[in-house]
């Protein structure tokens, strides 16, 4: 099956998750009298736990129950500071992110409760609870936000069930607790390094946009929390924040076009909006622009501002995103910095040992089929550390293409098609793999 069919795939069980939960939490608010606000958030999240589907075991699930609604919870409670105290409010949004990212040093468990922690704190800039209207009462408010933490898991567990028993898609194994690797003496672990950048990012981001665009934050705070997340290197921020800007751009253009369209009624403007989400979660799968771009054509529609007050407000909002990526970039930039090239010498590196470990066994032997299954590992870090690499390349080019990392990765790439050949020619493979080792010490010598 090809990238696009499985995306396609991926994307429609997702999108049915979405519906679902937003449908069950809509009738829920229309039986109590409450804008569709509700709804959102648990459609918002529901689109959240989708991006990672796995198989779960009992307690996990009931783990799960348990806390994302408790965590949903305290995520509104952030909501409603921002309003009251918008400086605590940052500064408690701050720290549950920076936990979340901490978490990660204590393996596989630990990033997954740091993922509950931080899905709600993101979708709580999306949908504030103070845009919940008609729920009266001190209790309903929060119940509903309780509530749509509730129906937006039980959305993703019952669709997913379906969807692994249709065999529409894959569904990964529940994840084992794994420690990570420990930081050589002397160094700052890699956790910890990527805890303080986002604490320096959302700082920056937090401090900027209450101060000088107090009604315009959220979209400087967002930005600087994507190009920051996850990020490996300083090439992969600033190649985030293009995609993020890319994205945006495009869809401002397409909602300015859009401006002056008028639904013949609520259901077709409901329908526009989750076919546009529906295209932003396919094609994410193949390139992050192009859900800026359905993104920031959703929150444009969503909006509601239509003829001359458009343009303005996308610049502004344009304005803002670049505000945000320049806070991402220059916290990974300058906090703790890791090297683009350094990183990928080491993920390169990394995978040639990985290479002479398999053929060292005999093609028939347990030991080999494992060692081949590592090779998949090695070929997805080198492709996540690949885009900005292979961008550089593009635009820039190299006086000494030995020694551009994008040489190094095309050179890993080829060494690892041919490993997975049964009858390959080692003792070939065994050159090509010199001939990169010279490449990598070459440049070791010459940034000394």
């Amino acid at each position: 099956m090809t990238a696009m069919a499985q995306a396609l795939r991926s994307a429609l069980v997702s999108i049915a998750a979405v519906l679902l939960s937003f449908g069950a939490t809509y009738a829920l608010c229309l039986g109590l009298e409450v804008n569709v606000s509700p709804a959102i958030l648990a459609a918002a999240l529901c689109m959240g736990l989708m991006r990672r589907t796995e198989r779960l075991e009992a307690r996990a699930v009931l783990t799960k129950l348990l806390a994302l609604p408790l965590i949903s919870l305290a995520a509104g409670l952030v909501g409603f500071v921002f309003l009251k105290l918008p400086l605590l409010g940052a500064v408690l949004f701050t720290s549950g992110i920076v936990l979340s990212i901490l978490l990660r040093r204590y393996g596989e468990r630990g990033s997954a409760i740091g993922r509950v922690i931080a899905l709600p704190l993101i979708t709580i800039l999306a949908v504030p609870p103070a845009h919940i209207e008609g729920a009266h009462g001190r209790l309903l408010l929060p119940l509903l936000v309780v509530v749509a933490g509730v129906i937006s898991l039980i959305s993703t567990l019952v669709v997913s069930w379906l969807a692994a028993r249709l065999g529409l898609v894959a569904v990964q194994e529940a994840p084992r607790a794994a420690q990570p690797p420990a930081a050589r003496a002397g160094t700052l672990h890699i956790v910890t390094r990527m805890a303080l950048q986002m604490l320096v990012a959302l700082t920056l981001a937090f401090s900027i946009g209450m101060i000088a665009f107090p009604e315009h934050w959220f979209w400087i705070v967002l930005t600087a929390f994507i190009v920051c997340s996850g990020t490996v290197g300083r090439g992969d921020a600033v190649y985030k924040g293009l995609l993020r800007l890319g994205g945006a751009i495009g869809g401002a253009i397409v909602a300015a076009l859009t401006a002056y369209i008028t639904f013949p009624s609520p259901p077709a403007y409901a329908t526009a909006m989750f076919f546009i989400l529906f295209l932003g979660i396919w094609l994410r799968q193949l390139n992050y622009a192009y859900w800026a771009a359905c993104a920031a054509l959703i929150f444009a529609l969503l909006q509601g501002t239509h003829g001359v007050g458009m343009v303005p407000l996308l610049e502004m909002r344009l304005f803002c995103i670049v505000i945000g990526a320049l806070c991402g970039v220059a916290a990974t930039w300058f906090v703790y910095p890791v090297r683009t090239d350094q990183l990928v010498k080491k993920r390169v590196a990394e995978a040639l040992g990985a290479l002479r470990e398999l053929l060292s066994h005999k093609t028939d032997s347990a030991e080999y089929q494992s060692s081949l299954a590592a090779l998949d590992h090695h070929a997805a870090e080198l492709e996540r550390v690949a885009p900005p690499v292979r961008l550089h390349w593009r635009l820039f080019g190299a006086k000494d293409p030995d020694r551009h990392p994008a040489t190094w990765l095309q050179h890993m790439r080829l060494l690892l098609t041919q490993a997975r050949v049964p009858d390959c020619d080692r003792a070939q493979l065994g050159a090509e793999m010199k001939r990169l080792g010279a490449m990598l010490k070459g440049h070791s010598e010459e940034a000394r």
